[in-house]
């Protein structure tokens, strides 16, 4: 009688491997010192040896306490129990945008344990290839903190993220060119502004809010959350201490709720708390948008507000840009950023020191002034050696 021939058995701690039906291997693992088996997925045998091999190395160290929870499980909880509560409503609204469209597509599905590095850093380096650096700094930062968060808790036995790192500036695309409006545009709109219709009333209510804005460099958040006590006729000045911004409602538990609503909070930096003189240009657009409010019997402490007597969201005056542009016949790309621009181009163009500029301007220092102007600079700079020739 011939008997079969066993397999001899594995002993306790040896760890397995298999094949499942998907055709993924499996090495699973537990030692005495682990409170649940460690499980991680590969392509192939090999691979999965070598994954066993190091989660035994690793429980000899002492460093696996392994999860077997899906990233996306994972990070959302990080997400909205750790971060949710730490950055401004603002902030975690950019932290949310990148992590749901960049990263958790990416990771969602895949064991928090069986992400490796090379695999991060292969995300970060394409994302680069379409994405800001800014948008991208979001992804590496989220990113960081999760895996941070994980090791530290005892969640994973290394950190994938130690390695990985930012990819350098030249990869990403060139960033875009300041597009400011030329002194014709501006007076363009400045006409757009006075325009009326037959019953007396401008054809664009808040037209005058953007001649404001190109003769202030005030940011759009700032100029939204402007009361009329924070302008100061007399003296001329308007201060800067509030800004508006649009963030979702949540529930308890982070969860978005409604469409986005206005939230009026301090300004970021101690540098945003400004005071910035007004021109004649500035305080007329003041005072056309205080005629207008009172032709229409609208009551409100805000500076700028709808028809209704509501605060004018970011949107809404965008879209008035987009009419006045196009009534101006004003073709090119142009947020309401770029109004700041044109009025710190101009203001640099007409001499004003850029340590002046800079203060009204609201930046933390110089160099961001200098560095984001520097064409402007350089265009003086070119102009001053031909004058050069005259002394």
């Amino acid at each position: 009688m011939i008997t079969a021939i066993q397999k001899p058995k594995r002993k306790y701690g040896e760890g397995s491997i298999y094949q499942r039906k998907d055709g993924r291997w499996v090495a699973k693992y537990k030692s005495v010192n682990m409170l649940k088996p460690c499980v991680v997925y590969a392509k192939s045998e090999s691979e999965a040896k070598r994954k066993l091999r190091e989660l035994k190395k690793d429980a000899a160290k002492g460093l696996v306490k392994s999860t077997s929870r899906r990233f996306g499980d994972y990070a959302d909880q990080w997400l909205y129990t750790f971060k949710l509560h730490s950055v401004e409503d603002s902030s975690f609204d950019k932290y949310e945008s990148a992590y749901l469209t960049h990263i958790k597509p990416a990771f969602g599905k895949m064991q928090l344990a069986s992400i490796h590095s090379e695999q991060l850093q292969k995300l970060l380096v394409e994302k680069s290839q379409t994405l800001s650096l800014t948008v991208v700094k979001i992804i590496y930062i989220i990113l960081s903190k999760i895996f941070s968060y994980a090791h530290s808790e005892g969640d994973l036995s290394r950190n994938p993220m130690h390695n990985v790192k930012m990819p350098k500036k030249a990869t990403f695309k060139p960033e875009r060119e300041i597009v400011a409006l030329e002194s014709d545009e501006v007076r363009a709109v400045e006409r757009i502004a006075e325009m009326k219709n037959k019953n007396g009333r401008p054809c664009i209510m808040q037209a005058h809010a953007l001649v404001f804005l190109v003769h202030t460099g005030l940011r759009c958040g700032e100029f939204l959350a402007l009361k009329w006590s924070d302008i100061d006729f007399e003296s001329r000045i308007v201060t800067v201490n509030k800004n508006l911004s649009m963030v979702y409602d949540r529930d308890k538990d982070g969860v978005r709720i409604k469409h986005k609503k206005a939230r009026i909070k301090c300004t970021k930096t101690a540098s945003g708390n400004r005071i910035v003189p007004l021109n004649t240009k500035a305080i007329a657009a003041l005072n056309s948008l205080k005629a207008v409010y009172r032709e229409m019997d609208i009551v409100s402490d805000s500076v700028a507000v709808t028809r209704k007597g509501t605060t004018l969201s970011s949107d809404q005056l965008r879209r008035v840009l987009r009419r006045v542009l196009a009534y101006a016949g004003i073709d090119k790309p142009f947020t309401l950023h770029q109004l700041r621009h044109t009025f710190a181009t101009q203001a640099l163009n007409a001499g004003i020191p850029i340590t002046v500029v800079s203060k009204w301007l609201g930046h933390a220092n110089i160099s961001v002034t200098y560095n984001t102007y520097i064409h402007v600079l350089e265009s003086a700079e070119a102009a001053a050696v031909e004058l050069l020739e005259a002394i």
